[in-house]
């Protein structure tokens, strides 16, 4: 009897199957390397979900040097701290400002144009949605401003691309905040909600969540997390949140749901908790001026260890990755630029006019926010 040499439904189904796997694969590897191209060569770039909060510096240039400082004393009054950047659209950017009064605009819109070793700027519009601003977070088109008001907490504002300007829509007074007279300090977007920390709060929580609705409207609190101290950094990894506490303890790590799953507490009194970063397996933790100010931990077998400790020459305001290395701000008064490899080994220091405010990244390098002789700066790095 002849067998028959076609293949059986069995075997049809199983070589489908192989198949759907195979391109599977081969469509998830392709789609992470044109995504990790996309960010690296069309910056800034806004990522497809709501995690947004992070900087995203490409620059493989670890011989930065300062290349232009620009005065901003004619848009932003003496002794006004600016408290965030924001670049987009490639040619826009977007400044808030702790204004010294109730009076004075604490947001601006620029326009700018980089010739050469020169930028320019051109405002676009200016507002004052005061007192004046802690923090902000760009979300596509809108800004999540954080008030110094004890009556409005977190104002939503939305970039009008046809007339290049911003509309005030929406402001949250968070009650637990008023009565306390907290104010939040740091904002960070995760999983379509926005995590804010505040200021120690007698009556609740430092870490509130609110809910970013469809419209990028926000909704009240859902969840408050006591902590002991102000929020000073908020950093998401994976399914990890990291947490920055001025105070004890300095560290704490939650999980998608925030459920805690690990802390830290630096030993001796001297120094809290100032910025964080997370680089699998390691764990940056930078500190206010003590004996070491720059702790390195590990994350292994789910459990939080000390591997060892720097020295920061000053507070350690930010940790931020740039390129293949870490770029560490601080309060030192000649190092207040240090590059470090992610073992924490030094490769180059800048002496810059002043203490970072704030920065960002974008296609040219690096811009700065310093407070210099009491007027505020932009200073570029590239």
């Amino acid at each position: 009897m002849k067998k028959n040499s076609g293949f059986s439904l069995i075997e049809i189904i199983i070589s489908l199957a192989i198949l759907g796997i195979v391109f599977s694969f081969v469509f998830y590897f392709v789609s992470a390397i044109m995504a990790k191209h996309k960010i690296l060569n069309n910056k800034p770039y806004m990522l497809t979900d709501y995690h947004y909060s992070d900087v995203y510096c490409s620059n493989e240039n670890i011989n930065l040097s300062i290349i232009q400082q620009l005065d901003l004393s004619s848009y932003i009054s003496t002794s006004t701290r600016v408290t965030s950047l924001h670049i987009f659209h490639k040619n826009r950017m977007i400044v808030t400002a702790n204004s010294a009064s109730t009076t004075e605009k604490d947001i601006f819109l620029f326009e700018f144009l980089v010739n050469g070793n020169n930028i320019q700027l051109n405002l676009s519009q200016s507002l004052d949605i005061g007192p004046g601003i802690n923090d902000s977070i760009l979300h596509d088109i809108f800004i999540y401003a954080l008030d110094t008001s004890v009556n409005s907490h977190i104002r939503t504002l939305k970039i009008n691309s046809d007339t290049n300007s911003l509309t005030s829509l929406q402001s949250i007074k968070i009650n637990e905040l008023h009565s306390s007279g907290a104010l939040p300090k740091r904002a960070y977007i995760y999983n379509k909600k926005i995590l804010l920390g505040t200021e120690k709060n007698n009556s609740g929580g430092e870490l509130l969540v609110l809910p970013i609705d469809e419209n990028n409207i926000l909704k009240m609190p859902t969840k408050s997390i006591e902590i002991g101290g102000q929020v000073s950094d908020i950093y998401e990894s994976q399914e990890s949140i990291f947490i920055a506490n001025a105070s004890d303890t300095e560290l704490f790590v939650f999980d998608k749901n925030l459920e805690p799953l690990y802390s830290y507490d630096a030993p001796l009194s001297l120094g809290n908790g100032k910025s964080v970063y997370y680089l699998e397996p390691y764990v940056y933790l930078g500190r206010t001026v003590a004996s070491f100010e720059l702790y390195l931990l590990e994350i292994k077998n789910s459990i939080l260890n000390f591997v060892n400790k720097f020295k920061g020459y000053g507070s350690i305001d930010f940790i931020q990755p740039v390129g293949e290395n870490l770029l560490i701000l601080s309060s030192a008064e000649n190092k207040e630029f240090q590059l470090y490899d992610t073992k924490l080994n030094l490769l180059k220091t800048v002496d810059l006019p002043a203490r970072v405010d704030s920065y960002t990244c974008f296609s040219e390098g690096l811009l700065f926010a310093l407070t210099i002789n009491n007027q505020p700066n932009l200073l570029w790095l590239k």
